[in-house]
């Protein structure tokens, strides 16, 4: 069966890795897969060797771009491609007019990687996902959002998760001496870890703001920040500069260690004995997957898909974005009940292990897309 992917995006992020990870998937199925894209795509150059055919969209517009509309129609029509999947919300409008104008009979799946924001029953929203004829939502939540704030037919969306290779972080790749060697550090205390880009809405300051009240009550742990601020960004690199600043001034850089983001991110999760997510919000926040996997006692923000991803507390502890008494309460509940936070690490260990493996998505997206033919 023959498929295509429309990813205009030409960064390299989550949201990309999961759709080169989908492609994966479903051409081990033994789909043909081809490629919608921009020029200078990241996910173009990286899965090349994937796809079948691709197809260039020169100066793409958001909205109203009956050109590329036209093109991407035509092409599919063309190539016998009855099936598009749409992953990027910015790609939807175009997809849209492709199939009202261009291709009437085009099936169009929508795989949800963010939240749905403000209302959208508006006429151009409610006609552009008119277009869709499966919305593939990752979490309950997202799907009651869709219910709330769209007009879109509930019964069209299903729940199906982003999932991981569940084997590579189950089964360790470094033992915790062998990953901290790697590292260059060497803790006295209990490490506790927060992964990903240098954000203000990621959290690493308030986690350094947080060990310095908990030290001065002492609280004797070491922090690891893992992760680099996103190059060109101002904002983000003086976010960073603030927290590195914050770390000199009380003199505390023998005990918050600093580690670029690297693709080998087992490193992380096999040398910190607690993980953080701090963020403000994330809409399925694969981090926290992967450290239910990794077998870690969690502490995350109450926001998002993480409460439903931890069951509400059961899988890991919670606590409200920046709030630093819920936040000092788990930490120190962790450090004082060491067995108790390890079998709750066990037991998120093995859901996650049954809920978010690949073969699940696969599976799932596989079953829809063999509905549509």
């Amino acid at each position: 069966m023959k498929i295509a992917f429309l990813i205009t995006s030409t960064g390299w992020g989550g949201l990309e890795m999961n759709v080169l990870k989908l492609a994966i998937l479903l051409s081990g199925k033994g789909y043909e897969i081809s490629l919608i894209t921009q020029e200078k795509s990241t996910i173009y150059t990286k899965g090349k060797n994937l796809f079948y055919g691709t197809l260039i969209l020169k100066d793409k517009k958001k909205y109203f771009d009956f050109p590329s509309a036209k093109i991407i129609g035509k092409h599919l029509h063309k190539e016998g491609i009855g099936t598009l999947i749409v992953c990027d919300n910015k790609d939807l409008d175009v997809a849209a007019w492709a199939k009202k104008i261009f291709f009437k009979t085009l099936n169009i799946l929508y795989h949800q990687q963010m939240q749905i924001g403000v209302n959208k029953k508006d006429f151009l929203h409610t006609f552009r996902f008119n277009s869709i004829n499966y919305w593939i939502s990752p979490l309950h939540y997202l799907k009651n959002e869709i219910a709330e704030k769209t007009k879109f037919p509930i019964e069209r969306v299903k729940v199906i998760p982003l999932c991981t290779d569940i084997t590579t972080l189950i089964n360790r790749k470094y033992s915790k001496v062998e990953a901290l060697q790697l590292l260059n550090i060497t803790p006295k205390a209990p490490l506790v870890g927060i992964i990903g880009r240098i954000d203000r809405k990621k959290g690493q300051l308030f986690l350094v703001e947080s060990f310095i009240k908990l030290k001065e009550i002492g609280i004797d742990i070491e922090i690891l920040i893992f992760g680099s601020a996103t190059v060109n960004s101002k904002e983000d690199s003086e976010y960073y500069a603030n927290i590195r600043n914050l770390v000199k001034q009380n003199k505390l850089e023998d005990v918050v260690h600093f580690v670029d983001f690297q693709e080998d991110i087992s490193l992380f999760y096999n040398a910190v004995d607690v993980f953080v997510l701090g963020s403000h919000s994330e809409t399925f926040g694969m981090v926290t997957i992967e450290a239910m996997l990794s077998k870690l006692p969690i502490i995350a923000t109450k926001s998002g898909g993480t409460s439903e991803i931890l069951e509400y507390g059961k899988l890991g502890l919670l606590y409200e974005f920046e709030n630093y008494e819920e936040f000092s309460n788990q930490l120190i509940w962790v450090l004082n009940n060491r067995s108790d936070a390890e079998n709750m690490a066990a037991m998120a260990q093995k859901i996650a292990s049954e809920k978010y493996a690949l073969e699940v998505e696969g599976d799932g997206i596989d079953k829809l897309l063999q509905e549509l033919s």
